[in-house]
């Protein structure tokens, strides 16, 4: 596992889980492959990619996904028991009331300008009447997950209800290794850990190596391939041509029923990419960025700038197919009043003069330092700014 530490570089949150060496919950650092930032959306952030958790005791380290947090998870899923908050309450609808704890719910009456009321029947068959706003006090936006009913997708963070023994609690961690488990911290105190039922159609570490292999077997690469699962994260090892086959290969690998993540371990040949080939493969694919820039690290390309168009960002790794690099990390943002003032595109230069805001910015090439200072003087003439912000680059 410590292997994998560096395929982590980014800090991404800490949070509260469970250490199995140290027998006790421990703050967890969680590291990420790529920047994933909570105040965007939780909605923008993927599932099933992998997060490195290391602990800030004994520095266990684990691995899970982005979708096995409850935090970083915007609505509740299906399969949550709606208690109170947020949910929209169905007859049939299992739910936990405080008072009343395991009820059912009869019926839903909703009364236009008012507060709908809500008829629940207890474990001993008696009708209880209530109004949604008793399940708002207190612990707003809050929701319980049945155990064992429905505890299969239970994720860090989620509330549980355990209906055996009819006690609350919070999970604090999970084990896929070999069969399902939940670790849960119960509101007196008490840590148990929780083996999901059975299931019939549970696969294996072996079945999913199995299953990968067998996917894989018709990729031009595929004798290459060493693919491992440990509790149902799939580790790829791969010497690979270009993007596009990186890109290849994680679509058939993600297509995996069952395996929570992956992490690819790819090598690539080594060449001399430089960022003006990055650059100049987008412009020739009409891919325009203002105050764009384009550096290599590691074999993986780093793009910021601004766009006014759709699909931008499906647009540049299309472009990338068949260059040799690993990744692709994007950081360009969606700018309205982005105004083209003039494009020129001759003798084998190319100069976009734009306008974003107050402020007037050239993007492009041209072949010398002499022909770079020009530019400004021709952007002048075009916009009458004396603001200019000369980005183009001097590509041979």
């Amino acid at each position: 596992m410590s292997t994998d530490a560096s395929l982590f570089p980014l800090h991404f949150f800490d949070c509260e889980i469970f250490c199995e060496k140290c027998k006790h919950i421990r703050k967890f650092k969680i590291f990420s492959q790529e920047k994933y930032d909570k105040n965007y959306g939780k909605s923008e952030i993927p599932p099933n990619k992998p997060l490195f958790c290391k602990c800030a005791v004994c520095d266990s380290q684990v691995i899970y996904a982005t979708n096995e947090f409850a935090e970083l998870q915007d609505e509740p899923a299906p399969e949550l028991c709606k208690i109170w908050g947020m949910g929209n309450l169905e007859a049939g609808d299992l739910v936990f009331h405080p008072k009343e704890m395991l009820c059912v719910v009869e019926s839903i009456n909703k009364i236009a300008g008012s507060l709908p009321q809500i008829t629940l029947r207890n474990q001993n068959k008696e009708t209880i009447e209530t109004l949604f706003e008793e399940f708002t006090e207190g612990e707003q936006n809050s929701f319980y997950r049945l155990f064992p009913q429905s505890a299969e997708n239970s994720r860090i963070g989620d509330r549980i209800y355990h209906t055996e023994t009819e006690r609350v609690g919070t999970v604090i961690g999970l084990e896929f290794n070999g069969g399902q488990a939940i670790v849960i911290q119960f509101e007196t105190g008490s840590i148990e850990k929780c083996h999901c039922e059975k299931n019939a159609y549970y696969l294996t570490d072996d079945i999913l190596e199995l299953n990968a292999r067998w996917r894989c077997r018709d990729l031009p690469y595929s004798q290459n391939l060493k693919i491992n699962s440990h509790s149902k994260i799939l580790s790829v090892n791969c010497l690979l041509p270009n993007f596009s086959a990186i890109c290849e290969l994680e679509k058939v690998i993600s297509s995996i029923p069952q395996a929570r993540c992956f992490i690819m371990h790819v090598f690539l040949k080594k060449f001399d990419i430089n960022p003006n080939l990055i650059y100049s493969e987008l412009l020739r694919k009409c891919i325009y960025l203002c105050c764009c820039n384009v550096e290599i690290k590691n074999q993986e390309a780093y793009i910021t700038g601004f766009y006014n168009a759709r699909n931008v960002s499906k647009s540049i790794h299309n472009a990338l197919q068949k260059i040799p690099i690993k990744k692709i990390h994007l950081d360009i943002r969606m700018r309205a009043d982005i105004k083209t003032i003039k494009t020129i595109n001759e003798n084998d230069r190319f100069i976009k003069i734009s306008k974003m805001g107050k402020e007037v910015h050239i993007d492009g090439w041209v072949k010398s330092e002499k022909e770079k200072k020009k530019a400004k003087l021709r952007a002048f003439l075009h916009s009458f700014k004396f603001k200019i912000e000369n980005h183009l680059r001097v590509i041979n």
